[in-house]
């Protein structure tokens, strides 16, 4: 079993996350408290999560870089509300010694699946993908379907549809461009 957490720099944010071992076993709900989350990542063995996990010495790591070039526009790290990520996410890390944490960014699942660089984030592309799928959930919130897109990336790496965009200062996992998963 494994989660994909898109994670609120914030408590007083809401955080959703995915959790389940296939489409037609998947949950997903919104939490605000550390303690929340700790506790629904219980017994998933991969986090997939959509916050910086690495800090770098500039705006934008060396991995953060190479995203830009595939089309793929993270924050800078140098915005006050990525570093309270980025520390929120490595404190959480550091909590649940009993899984292991994959950073990845969800808009890469929606340009994979067909949007258009520029566009407003459309929940229906990942809705009708994930139900082709086998999922029968009905997510509430732009979070929770970012949580599903995060987790969809950890389906997609079961099945061999991923590709890690690494670099010194961090690594990302994104669909892999010629994924037949579609």
């Amino acid at each position: 079993m494994w989660a994909g957490l898109d994670l609120a720099a914030s408590s007083h944010r809401p955080s959703a996350i995915a959790v389940g071992d296939h489409w037609n076993t998947l949950s997903v709900e919104t939490v605000f408290e550390d303690e929340a989350i700790i506790a629904c990542l219980r017994g998933a063995s991969i986090v997939w999560v959509d916050a910086p996990l690495t800090a770098g010495e500039t705006a934008f790591r060396d991995c953060d870089r190479r995203l830009h070039a595939e089309g793929i526009m993270p924050l800078p790290l140098t915005w006050r509300s990525m570093r309270t990520l980025h520390q929120r996410a490595v404190a959480l890390r550091s909590l649940t010694p009993f899984s292991e944490w994959r950073e990845t960014f969800p808009w890469s699942v929606y340009l994979w699946l067909g949007a258009k660089r520029g566009q407003k984030k459309e929940p229906t592309l990942l809705a009708s993908w994930a139900q082709r799928n086998g999922f029968t959930g009905h997510p509430a919130s732009e979070h929770e379907w970012d949580a599903v897109a995060c987790w969809a990336i950890g389906w997609l790496h079961q099945m061999g549809g991923v590709q890690c965009i690494q670099g010194t200062e961090g690594t990302v996992w994104i669909p892999a461009r010629k994924s037949s998963y579609l």
